[in-house]
């Protein structure tokens, strides 16, 4: 299981554990790989309007922080084992306030640095 702490997320997939993780690193290299913006993919992944070409490119940069060497074919065979993975990363990197307060990631007001 990922650690819901950090946005990550794992799948088995025939034996072999796959660790996603939605970051700065994985929407930069998303957005290097796609030159679109990765916030407004990601929130058209959200609603059902991004090309199955873009979600396996951000299930391709989901898994490079932890697998540096997959390949586009390895995301897209994440994929295919769970269509709704994107949703899952997307969702664990950005919990709802009550989620994150549950998992110790909540901002107290007045405690920002910066």
């Amino acid at each position: 299981m990922g650690n819901r702490f950090k946005g990550e997320v794992t799948i088995t997939i025939d034996g072999k554990i796959w660790t996603l993780v939605c970051d700065f690193n994985a929407m930069a290299e998303f957005e290097a790989a796609t030159g679109k913006d990765a916030m407004d993919a990601f929130e058209k992944a959200e609603e059902g309007g991004v090309s199955i070409a873009n979600l396996r490119h951000m299930v391709h940069a989901f898994l490079k922080q932890h697998h540096p060497d997959a390949t586009l074919q390895d995301a897209g065979n994440v994929m295919s084992e769970d269509i709704a993975i994107v949703a899952n990363v997307l969702a664990a990197a950005s919990p709802t306030a009550a989620e994150a307060g549950d998992l110790g990631n909540a901002q107290k007001s007045g405690n920002r640095t910066g």
